[in-house]
């Protein structure tokens, strides 16, 4: 729908232009609130297509120096912002030395080795409670009892066992990148979109169904439906989950923290703007319940040639704010 065919845009303009400095010249009112849940659709794996967001695809300039199609005004470089997020031992190095030369002289108790064994061509003495740092032959052991002391000494010292630190980082994701990862995402999402597009049809079907038999076919069909978009809907929010798993086969955290980091900041844009216009009740991951008053402009309708459209003004007023996350698309 272009605005060159709506035939009412000045009157639904000057309405609602009416009704909100209203609100604002008496911010202070009663009225009836009206509750919304402003939903996102898709959030995430859209967020993922919008960016062309796959693991291949986070590069460096290394690889893009090497790239033919590097050249000024392909515009296929988008960097994005994410916040990583990490955990260290108070303890500094010298400290950690200090702790492990500490067990390199003292016995051990056999209880605080893992998985303990006796070195190769000896037996275990059951009498025998402590061992020395030397008799301990795995790297893995080792490691284990230095982590252990170092929190131990940590807890002791700085009455901490770990500090959490953060920091601004950017990504370039290549939007030439072989797509394998995003066709999967939009393919699932659209077939997603068709059985909840059949769910509300077999609803209307069992609604106007007239006879027993025709009732329950319309039933089960309704329970299929609902439940493959429902089992789409599951897979598709594990797709950058999956990707921030250790040992995934397309491990990739700047992928997994830049979804999260668009998806966080347009809700907090949206708590930003309930925040003006009512009083926020509750965040979630993909959308917000917010209170409004019942004088707020809640829907209009816009005439075109064809067929009115009745829009939210909630929605268009969260739409405005959205190109600076979604770039040129």
């Amino acid at each position: 729908m272009k605005m060159e065919d709506v035939t009412n845009a000045e009157e639904v303009k000057q309405e609602i232009v009416k009704k909100l400095e209203y609100l604002r010249d008496n911010p202070r009112l009663e009225a009836t609130p009206l509750i919304y849940h402003l939903d996102v659709a898709a959030m995430y794996p859209n967020i993922i297509l919008t960016n062309r967001l796959q693991p291949v695809a986070v590069v460096d300039q290394a690889t893009c120096a090497a790239c033919d199609f590097n050249r000024p005004g392909n515009n296929c470089q988008r960097e994005l912002d994410w916040r990583w997020r990490g955990k260290y031992y108070p303890a500094s190095k010298g400290e950690v030395k200090m702790v492990q030369a500490n067990l390199e002289v003292n016995q051990i108790p056999k209880l605080e080795i893992p998985d303990w064994r006796p070195p190769f061509g000896q037996e275990d003495d059951p009498d025998v409670k402590h061992v020395m740092w030397i008799d301990i032959n795995s790297e893995r052991q080792r490691n284990t009892l230095i982590k252990k002391r170092v929190k131990e000494y940590g807890t002791k010292v700085y009455k901490k066992q770990t500090v959490t630190v953060e920091e601004d980082r950017k990504s370039t994701i290549c939007q030439r990148e072989n797509g394998f990862y995003v066709d999967t995402v939009q393919a699932f999402r659209d077939r997603r979109y068709t059985y909840k597009g059949l769910t509300r049809k077999w609803k209307g079907e069992l609604k106007n169904a007239k006879g027993e038999l025709d009732k329950q076919n319309a039933a089960k069909m309704v329970t299929l439906y609902d439940s493959l978009q429902l089992a789409h809907k599951c897979i598709l929010n594990s797709f950058y989950g999956y990707v921030m798993r250790r040992g995934a086969r397309w491990y990739s955290m700047p992928m997994a923290a830049i979804t999260t980091h668009i998806g966080g900041t347009l809700i907090k844009m949206s708590h930003h703007l309930c925040n003006r216009l009512g009083r926020p009740l509750e965040l979630d991951t993909d959308g917000i319940w917010t209170l409004m008053p019942g004088t707020f402009p809640e829907e209009f309708d816009l005439l075109t040639p064809n067929h009115p459209k009745r829009k939210s003004t909630d929605c268009v007023a969260a739409r405005l704010r959205l190109p600076r996350h979604t770039g040129d698309r």
